[in-house]
């Protein structure tokens, strides 16, 4: 009996024989795929070896010409191929290739020309600005220009939430900085964020000062900034581009020397979070408290009094915002605060003035459920709601202006199936339904 028969036997639920047997296909597949490329890189070597000793020492010098780079429009996401990587190729209709966790498009330099950055140059300088511990890189494309050629990197953040888009930052080849065109024409130019940033930390002794723009997804446009001394991180955070505050930092504290301890104690942490969001923002704020944890630092071995963490969400008309919000970390030996974060995107004049409900969350619940079905039709007997609340729905694109009343408030259903809860990697399902009609507005739902 072959190993396919094996499978065969009745007593074997149907979805998951057919999901073996899939996965049986994709190692075959795999395999044909390995073996050709094997046999196509062998088969380049035996003629680049058969060329070269046959032609002269003149011959032989030209093949090291650095070959015409072919451009592709930024910010183009490219579809992974089985084939190798040709990071120099000259046909834009070349397929592109995976390499690592990201994909790059045809026309991206594998090496450096002419005092340009290569692929590797160009993701260690993006690196130095989004460290891979917070972003992961989806793929990557060339652009060259009259003025600058640029590397566009899309990136996501690491561990972002479904309804996250993805992030595009371009690296100018020359520099290895990286830029935007709208840089140059922001409400609150790059030298006033500069001052802003390092006169917010008057104590930091940073001697190392990187800025730059970064249209973010959740906060806008914004001027990124890192105070360091050397090569050591001290200061990290956001300063928004369009009214100058200061909308995020974290601080970096040394963990040698440090108690094992905690000194300050959770209830009083909590109350210096509170007074200083109060008088960061000039007052109380319409918020809910929905998060309150203890971070320990060090190791196992080594342990180090951490951080407290605590998390507020906005609330308006006593209804939550779905993506609005402050975070604030305070240190646990010195009572300081070390990291903030402020999401609020959404004017008062963007809610909708509906807010009378019509559909009962069941009904809610059933429908996200009859949506999800769908998707995967095979998986909707296993699918559990973590969640069903009403929730304004404020996701939108920050570069946008939001028109009086679009914001609407509507059922957010959680939920996850066999799929998700078999894969950390995955995000539960998430479905927005009208509180008046019953339709499903938006689903995220994805294995």
């Amino acid at each position: 009996m072959g190993r396919d028969d094996e499978f065969n036997e009745p007593y074997l639920p149907a979805r998951y024989r057919q999901k073996v047997l899939e996965k049986q296909r994709h190692r075959r597949v795999k395999k044909i795929l390995t073996a050709a490329i094997i046999i196509a890189i062998i088969a380049v070597i035996i003629c680049f070896l058969a060329g070269f000793l046959n032609t002269g020492p003149q011959e032989a010098s030209l093949s090291h010409t650095v070959p015409a780079v072919t451009t592709i429009p930024p910010a183009t996401v490219a579809t992974p191929s089985p084939a190798g990587v040709t990071s120099t190729a000259q046909n834009t209709d070349t397929p592109p290739a995976p390499s690592g966790e990201y994909t790059i498009a045809a026309g991206v330099p594998a090496t450096a020309i002419r005092g340009a950055l290569s692929l590797d140059g160009a993701v260690a300088a993006l690196r130095d600005y989004y460290p891979a511990d917070d972003y992961s890189i989806k793929s990557v494309n060339y652009s060259a220009g009259p003025i600058r050629n640029l590397f566009g990197f899309t990136i996501r953040p690491v561990g972002g939430i479904a309804r996250t888009p993805d992030s595009v930052v371009f690296i100018d080849a020359a520099t290895g900085i990286p830029y935007a065109t709208r840089q140059e024409t922001v409400a609150v130019p790059m030298d006033k964020a500069k001052g802003i940033a390092t006169g917010a930390f008057p104590d930091v002794r940073a001697n190392n000062v990187k800025l730059w723009y970064f249209d973010s997804p959740d906060m806008g446009e914004v001027w990124m900034f890192i105070l360091a001394s050397g090569n050591m991180t001290l200061v990290t955070g956001s300063v928004d581009a369009a009214s100058g505050e200061l909308v995020a930092f974290t601080h970096t504290i040394p963990q040698s020397g440090r108690p094992s301890e905690t000194v300050v104690l959770q209830e009083k942490a909590q109350s210096i979070a509170g007074h200083y969001i109060s008088d960061k923002n000039g007052g109380t704020l319409p918020l809910n408290k929905t998060m309150g944890r203890y971070e320990i630092w060090g190791t196992p071995s080594v342990p180090a009094a951490g951080q407290y963490v605590f998390a507020w969400e906005r609330q308006f008309l006593d209804y939550p915002v779905d993506t609005d919000g402050i975070v604030v970390a305070v240190d646990a030996v010195t009572g300081d605060v070390v990291g903030y974060n402020k999401q609020w995107t959404t004017s008062d004049f963007a809610f909708s003035q509906t807010i009378e409900l019509a559909v009962a969350q069941r009904e809610a619940t059933f429908a996200v459920m009859q949506e999800a079905k769908k998707h995967y039709p095979d998986s909707v007997e296993s699918i559990r709601i973590i969640s069903a609340e009403m929730r304004w729905n404020n996701l939108h694109d920050p570069g946008t202006s939001q028109r009086p009343g679009s914001v609407p408030l509507e059922w957010k259903v959680v939920f996850d199936d066999a799929a998700i809860r078999a894969d950390n990697s995955l995000s539960p399902g998430v479905g927005w339904v009208d509180i008046q009609s019953g339709t499903v507005t938006g689903m995220e739902y994805r294995h």
